[in-house]
């Protein structure tokens, strides 16, 4: 089962440096994150960047799960370069999810055969594999979750007893509820859950394998120091703006169903050119969100159980049912309650697939299983040999089908060209706007003013969009600096634009290939002095309104909100010398700045703002102010001084509160010494 698995999705790339497993959001968002965690955890001074400075003015960094998870199978992938981590991140998901769908499988009582039909199934769907091709590597971490759950519930409810070995079972499940949650996915981490939590209510006798619910709770609960950060960050992100519907936010087209026995139906958007596009929909985000093949063999599996009433025993009524809610949750019948839920929590339903994807997986282990039992009795070579045949039909119809989207790149191309190399030396404390396309090193190397991330904060993206004049209503996940106006650039101290794009508007440097090098006239400086007479105090809605009218110099003046303690008008006077500002950035979570002034003001840093900075002036704490709808402000008195800006992740006491709690609730329920119960009986395997 292992080795099939692996001869999908080809572990042995990450020993060849020469070449990259492709997946797009990958090489564009996730290895990018993984070489900016491992360059500050692989030095002399290992930490974990609480702020991401590489895109959008700045973000929060190991508070967004999607930037850095905290699943237990990140950490090996710190160990290898990123263009050959992803090879490994999507073997030890698919290898575990086999694994563990395995293991459920033989304690539920299915033959070797028949659980190993049923793990390879799982780990080879097209709903995984086609994910591989997307680079979607946090949902492909959480993929394991429903057979581990699974699988350590049962262990907990078919042997309840006073054993020190229950209680282990008791921390190893609590334990696996921790690490799921801490998965960058959020929307797999919680079906699992919910249906793991359904599962128990369904499956437990007595109180004692009911503690398998109760050790979910703490289990949970022990992430959050990690979960109250990313609540509280989605809370200031995009997710609550009223913006549009994403393109990727969609339920399962009812004219998809036919892609469960023909997946080619409606084309292949393949990146590299070799078949044809998708028809009948608007975006190609139809296609990735919706692959659901699993093989013909698991549908006729479920017609053979269904005639022959093999599906009728624990737990098997519950696993045909949870799959077929998913499938009927994930369609376009759940459209008309979905805008009754403010904000986007979980969004695209039909991602609810994984729930149909596991129990067709399990089907398939259950018929194979039965008709092992009938070959017993029934002329056992011929019917083995029927059955062989079968199942290696079904694994070459869905290996084939997996192929597709497995796909390598040869992992030179993405080093930087002789073109890229002065780059930094030009750009120095400002900006890029490189396209995130451009599948070089150097991207995302230098801070960026371009994004790509789904939680946003929400300040910067607005600022964002009101420079560039575009509706404010935009839902942009993906945008490149390059879309943006002459004004939005300077104003985000942007200095040079590298894309595929023509531009007339700015001055044109240089070439390399299809790449052009344009440079940003008159960028505003990252630190910047302003005096009292340019500032104005203004609410939120005439902030917006200002950045939206390209006859404000931005540069010459700052905006703040009315709270941020108007102070009285100076007395007139003529400064004897300009004010000057020294930046620097000693590390991601920290700004310098030194400011000489003989007058008083407020020092601008064009940073995004976040209720995270915090400010010293000469070592007294400060307050930070918001400038001009995005940016940090400090107010300053006259003279020399030194201004510290850090930033601290949000929430953090809090979830450390909570994980201790949790961590107490546990040792509770662990060593819990109450009289001992009598253990199920129910005819599964209990070995």
């Amino acid at each position: 089962m292992l080795i099939g698995v692996a001869t999908l999705y080809r572990p042995w790339l990450v020993t060849d440096s020469s070449q990259t497993l492709f997946g797009f959001d990958y090489l564009q968002l996730h290895a990018r994150r993984l070489d900016y965690a491992r360059d500050a955890l692989v030095n002399a001074h290992p930490r974990l960047p609480a702020w991401y400075s590489r895109e959008l003015m700045g973000t929060p960094f190991w508070s967004n799960m999607q930037s850095f998870p905290f699943i237990p199978t990140r950490f090996p992938l710190l160990l290898v370069d990123p263009l050959q981590a992803y090879a490994l991140g999507v073997n030890l998901a698919a290898g575990l999810a086999a694994l563990f769908t395995y293991l459920y499988c033989r304690r539920i009582g299915l033959t070797r055969l028949a659980a190993a039909s049923s793990g390879w199934t799982f780990a080879a769907s097209g709903f995984f594999a086609s994910r591989v091709m997307a680079g979607h590597l946090p949902l492909l971490e959480a993929y394991p979750a429903l057979p581990l759950l699974f699988w350590l519930i049962e262990i907990v409810i078919q042997q309840p007893s006073q054993t020190g070995r229950f209680n282990l079972r008791l921390l190893a499940l609590s334990l696996a509820c921790s690490g799921i949650v801490l998965a960058g996915h959020p929307q797999l981490p919680a079906y699992a859950l919910v249906a793991a939590v359904l599962y128990v209510v369904y499956r437990a006798r007595n109180a004692q394998s009911r503690k398998a619910f109760l050790a979910i709770i703490p289990g949970i609960g022990l992430a959050g120091v990690v979960l109250c950060p990313i609540a509280e960050l989605i809370h200031r992100s995009t997710r609550f703006l009223p913006l549009d519907p994403p393109q990727n936010d969609i339920s399962f087209p009812y004219s998809r169903l036919a892609a469960f026995l023909f997946p080619w139906k409606d084309g292949f958007p393949d990146p590299f050119g070799s078949a044809l596009s998708l028809t009948s929909y608007s975006s190609n985000a139809y296609f990735w969100e919706t692959v659901c093949y699993v093989g013909w063999l698991p549908l006729l599996a479920l017609m053979f159980l269904m005639f022959r009433g093999n599906w009728r025993d624990r737990p098997w009524p519950f696993l045909i049912a949870l799959g077929s809610l998913a499938l009927i949750l994930a369609l376009p019948i759940t459209n008309p309650f979905r805008p009754l839920v403010h904000g986007t929590i979980l969004r695209s339903p039909s991602r609810q697939l994984y729930l149909t994807a596991f129990a067709l997986a399990l089907v398939l282990g259950r018929a194979m299983d039965c008709w092992i039992h009938i070959s017993r009795a029934r002329g056992r070579i011929l019917m083995l040999g029927i059955g062989t045949i079968v199942l290696a039909a079904h694994v070459v119809d869905l290996g084939s089908h997996d192929l597709r989207f497995i796909r390598t790149l040869p992992a030179p191309g993405f080093h930087p060209s002789s073109a890229y190399n002065g780059l930094p030396g030009q750009i120095g404390n400002g900006r890029i706007a490189m396209d995130c396309e451009i599948l070089s090193t150097l991207n995302r190397q230098i801070d960026d003013v371009g994004f790509f991330d789904s939680i946003l904060l929400a300040r910067p993206y607005r600022a964002v969009l009101d420079l560039s004049d575009m509706s404010p209503a935009s839902n942009i996940q993906c945008l490149n600096g390059s879309r943006m106006t002459v004004r939005a650039l300077a104003a985000t101290a942007t200095k040079l634009v590298v894309t595929f794009a023509q531009r007339d508007d700015l001055s044109h440097v240089s070439d390399d290939g299809p790449v052009h090098i344009y440079v940003v006239p008159s960028p505003a400086p990252r630190a910047s002095f302003l005096p009292f007479s340019q500032a104005s105090f203004l609410d939120e809605n005439q902030i917006h309104q200002r950045l939206r009218n390209s006859s404000v110099n931005l540069a010459q003046s700052i905006m703040l909100p009315p709270s941020a303690d108007r102070p009285a008008p100076p007395h007139p006077f003529t400064a004897s010398h300009a004010p000057s500002v020294t930046y620097e950035r000693p590390s991601s979570d920290v700004v310098m700045a030194k400011v000489r002034t003989d007058q008083p003001g407020f020092l601008r840093v064009i940073e995004s703002f976040d209720s995270g900075w915090h400010a010293s002036v000469d070592g007294v704490p400060a307050r930070v102010l918001l400038a001009d709808g995005f940016a940090l402000a400090v107010r300053l008195e006259p003279g020399v001084h030194e201004v510290r800006l850090e930033y601290h992740t949000p929430g953090v006491i809090t979830g450390a509160g909570i994980s201790v709690a949790s961590f107490v609730m546990l040792v509770m329920l662990v060593f819990n010494r109450r009289s001992p119960l009598q253990p199920l009986s129910d005819g599964h395997r209990t070995d």
